[in-house]
């Protein structure tokens, strides 16, 4: 004589994680689905956004460079500072 209810945590989260990976799978496939009716569409779309993030990391890039040159530029004393008194004795 068994009963069906029982409190297995182990089958409680199992269950949890088949929800969302069946959920996921439908979503990709649904993607997937997309991209291949509108392949045009959606190459134009990764197209315009890796040339945004391009254009961002090399403004990025050139800002690191003016800073760095202008940090390199006040240096002009061979890495000595003017407050530093060397007593010899």
């Amino acid at each position: 004589m068994g009963f069906n209810f029982y409190s297995n945590s182990f089958s409680n989260i199992s269950k949890g994680f088949a929800k969302g990976l069946f959920i996921v799978g439908l979503l990709l496939i649904g993607f997937g689905i997309l991209v291949w009716i509108f392949k045009e569409v959606l190459a134009l779309i990764a197209a315009a956004i890796f040339m945004a993030i391009g254009a961002v990391c090399c403004f990025n890039a050139i800002k690191i460079f003016i800073i760095s040159w202008k940090s390199g530029k006040n240096n002009d004393n061979d890495g000595r500072s003017d407050n530093v008194k060397i007593h010899i004795e």
